[in-house]
């Protein structure tokens, strides 16, 4: 049965709803996107909150570890069931040849890996890394500072690859604060030019992008700007409104369309 968007339209597609619930839905329908841009739940968030004031070296406010009920699992098992579900469902939605590019726990990702290359039959096209000028200090003092995300780059079989070289040479890393959008609308929100570097390259003009996990939006004003489409799953209200405020607010920047 088709599922009502929360928001629509000629660009963008926005579904309130678990995204194991849609694209099940999306696939019947016959959806078939050209790229995957997601930065799932993967239980990095904790129920715990660092007091500053107790003996950590930097001053300010309290530090709660805790995102939200959508990065809570039960365990392993929880975990890697939830995970592997999404990622099948997905699979159903990407046409041959496609890109499915994914942030993940820097502890699991090649577990991910592994199973969409040996399982699934995709290529790896290596790891594209955020680089934080600003990292979160370490208040406890016991380890160095995580200053470092890594997005995963996976084709699916069967069909010709999209990688538009046109667009010039490029490291495999951004050096970007994690303020550089400004506000934050989201614990784990990624910065746009990050989003729109991996749309740009790895996706044509006119494409169809999907984010299972869209957050406050950020994949889909990428490709907005970029002149994509994009259909964005998420199940909070809240971040449902804010993306749908972001991508109106969208502007096409540059045409990254090409070889």
């Amino acid at each position: 049965m088709p599922i009502t968007p929360f928001y629509k339209d000629d660009v963008v597609t926005v579904y309130q709803n678990d995204c194991l619930t849609v694209m099940p839905s999306l696939a019947e329908s016959g959806t078939a996107a050209d790229m995957i841009i997601t930065d799932p739940p993967y239980g990095i968030s904790k129920n715990t909150v660092i007091k500053r004031s107790e003996g950590t070296k930097f001053s300010g406010g309290d530090i709660s570890l805790y995102f939200g009920p959508w990065d809570d699992f039960a365990g392993e098992e929880d975990f890697w069931s939830f995970t592997l579900a999404w990622i099948r469902a997905a699979d159903k939605l990407l046409r041959p040849g496609g890109m499915f590019c994914s942030f993940f726990d820097r502890d699991k990702i090649n577990f991910l890996s592994a199973f969409l290359q040996k399982s699934l039959g995709y290529k790896q096209k290596g790891y594209f890394l955020w680089i934080k000028p600003n990292p979160v200090p370490q208040v406890r003092k016991v380890k160095f500072m995580n200053a470092w995300e890594a997005c995963s780059m996976w084709q699916k079989p069967g069909g010709p690859l999209t990688f538009n070289w046109r667009l010039g040479q490029h490291s495999d890393y951004l050096v970007l604060p994690t303020n550089a959008d400004g506000k934050r609308l989201h614990p784990t929100q990624k910065p746009l030019r990050l989003a729109e570097t991996l749309v740009a390259y790895w996706s044509r003009h006119g494409d169809l992008i999907l984010d299972p996990f869209l957050g406050s939006g950020t994949t889909a004003l990428a490709a907005k700007r970029l002149g994509r489409k994009c259909i964005g799953i998420e199940q909070d209200e809240k971040y449902c409104r804010t993306a749908v405020e972001r991508c109106r607010q969208g502007f096409l920047q540059f045409d990254a369309g090409g070889g």
